[in-house]
């Protein structure tokens, strides 16, 4: 699946970078982000994040509900994001195209 832009051009690194700012804006704009979806959770939810990188939003929210899965087209940010993760047993990230989603639907509500 690394044929693609984003397996390219946003890469697990790139990503990374951009994310671990410290440009106060930006921060603020990543910060509230986070706290939209968190603030609309009420703990029971098996969340799905579409497109999601490494997995820094994976990270932030698996507290807050029961499960988390998050799919990415890249192999290079599944990787980086199955390391990023190993300490958050309730969260998963694996390598999927939005376009043909494999998985069985039943474990994923909204």
């Amino acid at each position: 699946m690394e044929n693609n832009y984003y397996a390219q051009k946003l890469n697990s690194q790139n990503l990374y970078k951009v994310y671990d700012t410290k440009i106060p804006r930006v921060k603020q704009y990543l910060d509230a982000e986070i706290s939209f979806v968190r603030d609309n959770l009420a703990g029971s939810e098996k969340v799905l994040e579409l497109g999601a990188g490494y997995g820094r939003i994976l990270k932030e929210l698996a507290g807050y509900c029961k499960s988390i899965v998050g799919i990415d087209i890249s192999d290079e940010n599944v990787s980086l994001g199955k390391e990023y993760l190993k300490a958050v047993p309730n969260a998963k990230i694996i390598t999927m195209d939005v376009h043909n989603l494999t998985f069985e639907t039943k474990y994923y509500i909204k």
